[in-house]
């Protein structure tokens, strides 16, 4: 698959001592429903905030399918006031729960203290097509916001929620540091919830005890046209951090937690390494899925690819992404945690981050269209 770029546009400029930013993630909403088509875009930026509540979860809007783009609101730290510094991901749900309608909003992500001594798991509402937000609860918290890689580890961090309604219930899929005493060093949990402010017991969907390999950061599909929901999560431990696919028949059972599914290789020899997202759609009776990494990996050496497949992940191709970046193994490059959707007239939203020459990053939307030979 080739691409031919239509538009790029930086939304966000780093500034010189910035942190961040990360984490970009995109929101296309039903175009039958009341926020009719737009798509939506927050980050993590982490600025240099005086200490009035921290940083917040930027809300930004195009009503032009990602060719251009309005800074609509800003989401506080409004329950704790220690700022919203990582992990933010946007949710419109496809049918009412609890007092939010069909095309209301959710945004869910971690809620850290200036000394990163928590972490808390949060979720706040739109019923305004994102104009204002309201919190609604802590999903989770969990301990320091310290990652390490070691076998001895003692972190107790949550992480990298992901929303998704199944069943009439909002359920939230999250990393979690606390099964050490299992022999899990990192697994991937859910806590399900019928109103928006109460949280059932957390149940364990991937998860393996063996000190090594860490699931973690599930993006999921929801229920594709199959009837199967899809996933994808990043495995910490082996120094490439593959992806793998998971399935499940109803979005709840992943079956055999210690199963970490299937590692996403394309024809090529290409894979993808680290902070996956996962993206589909159906269009001219096909299911087409493109699967996004922090970079791409082909012989040792890393690119700026993503994986493609047309059979419901059976197979996968690799193409070049199309906002032009350096990807290295090692450092603070540019694409973490990218995200890549479809507007309205079928081409391509990539909102990604660009290591600039300030030291920071910025934040790029390019809209691609499927080049026709």
């Amino acid at each position: 698959m080739q691409l031919e770029p239509l538009a790029t546009t930086t939304v966000h400029r780093g500034a010189v001592g910035e942190m961040g930013s990360l984490y970009t993630r995109l929101l296309v909403t039903d175009p039958d429903g009341p926020n009719a088509g737009a798509i939506f875009l927050t980050w993590e930026l982490r600025l240099g905030v005086a200490d009035d509540g921290g940083p917040s979860f930027p809300i930004w809007r195009s009503l032009d399918g990602g060719h251009t783009w309005e800074h609509l609101a800003d989401v506080p730290d409004v329950q704790y006031g220690f700022g919203h510094r990582y992990q933010p991901m946007l949710y419109e749900v496809p049918e009412s729960v609890g007092h939010l309608h069909r095309g209301g909003l959710l945004l869910a992500g971690n809620a850290i203290p200036a000394d990163g001594s928590s972490t808390n798991l949060v979720l706040y509402s739109s019923t305004d097509s994102g104009a204002t937000w309201q919190y609604e609860s802590t999903i989770d918290s969990g301990g320091p916001a310290i990652y390490s890689p070691r076998s001895d580890a003692d972190t107790t961090a949550v992480w990298e929620p992901d929303l998704h309604v199944i069943g009439g219930e909002l359920h939230c899929f999250f990393a979690d540091e606390r099964e050490k005493e299992r022999g899990m060093l990192q697994v991937i949990a859910r806590r399900s919830s019928t109103d928006l402010r109460t949280w059932s017991e957390k149940d364990l969907v991937s998860g393996v005890g063996d000190r090594f390999h860490r699931p973690g950061m599930f993006v999921g599909t929801g229920q594709m046209p199959d009837g199967v929901h899809r996933a994808v999560i990043e495995v910490v431990g082996p120094p490439e951090v593959p992806i793998h696919l998971l399935t499940s028949s109803d979005g709840l059972d992943w079956g055999d937690p210690a199963a970490i599914g299937l590692p996403l290789v394309a024809t090529d020899g290409t894979s993808i390494s680290g902070t996956p997202n996962l993206a589909w759609r159906e269009v001219g009776g096909q299911v087409e899925l493109i699967a996004t990494g922090r970079h791409s990996l082909r012989d040792g050496v890393a690119g700026n690819r993503a994986l493609h497949s047309l059979d419901l992940g059976a197979t996968w191709t690799s193409f070049e992404l199309p906002t032009p970046a350096e990807r290295s193994l090692t450092g603070d490059g540019s694409g973490y945690s990218q995200s890549v959707r479809w507007n309205a007239d079928g081409d391509l939203v990539h909102a990604t981050t660009v290591r600039s020459a300030t030291g920071s990053h910025d934040v790029v939307v390019t809209v691609a269209r499927r080049h026709q030979p």
